[in-house]
């Protein structure tokens, strides 16, 4: 039985055996979150058309973000007191905000003093949502690709690369826009402009 024991390498797969369980976790998880996204990204949206305040939504999303982002991360808000009404489907929007708002997070990650703006506006039958931050911004070979599929700048594991592009698609659903450029004092900047309701 030792013989046998040695030669089959027991002791030693028993060894590696919670190295290996916890390896299997962790490919099991990210295999289900590429899945997750993939679904999202094909999936037209069943709910109907509703008329929601966008306002609220911003503040709801940074303040969700803001609670899960690390302490020392400054989050500026600047949104209306006053309902701004859009139509659509509000949590499809809620989910575009909130993937706006964690990018940007996570963008200032090894700054010094991080920092994200969210500012919300409205002009000519426009809402415009501006998410800044004061990462080191977007080089012009990201921005080309920044809403592909599959695209991503976080490290392997850390991101599925279908955020923005699910994001993007949710947007244009929308009848909106969903730009992003750097922003002139530095960092990433990304504009959302949707038609307000009638």
């Amino acid at each position: 039985m030792q013989a046998l024991r040695k030669r089959l390498r027991i002791d030693a797969i028993l060894a590696d055996l919670p190295s290996l369980i916890e390896g299997l976790m962790e490919g099991a998880e990210r295999s289900a979150a590429i899945v997750d996204g993939l679904k999202r990204f094909s999936a037209t949206d069943r709910g109907g058309a509703e008329r929601f305040d966008l306002a609220d939504a911003v503040r709801r999303s940074a303040h969700w973000v803001e609670k899960a982002a690390p302490a020392h991360v400054q989050l500026l808000l600047d949104a209306p007191d006053a309902p701004v009404m859009l139509c659509g489907a509000a949590g499809r929007i809620q989910q575009v905000l909130i993937n706006l708002v964690q990018n940007a997070v996570d963008a200032t990650a090894h700054h010094p003093a991080p920092r994200v703006s969210v500012r919300l506006t409205e002009a000519d039958g426009w809402a415009t949502v501006t998410v800044a931050d004061n990462g080191p911004g977007l080089s012009p070979e990201v921005q080309q690709r920044l809403f592909e599929p599959f695209f991503t700048t976080k490290p392997v594991g850390e991101g599925t690369g279908l955020g923005l592009s699910i994001s993007f698609g949710i947007v244009e659903q929308h009848g909106g826009q969903l730009r992003a450029d750097n922003a002139p004092e530095g960092g990433a900047r990304f504009t959302l402009r949707l038609p307000l309701a009638n």
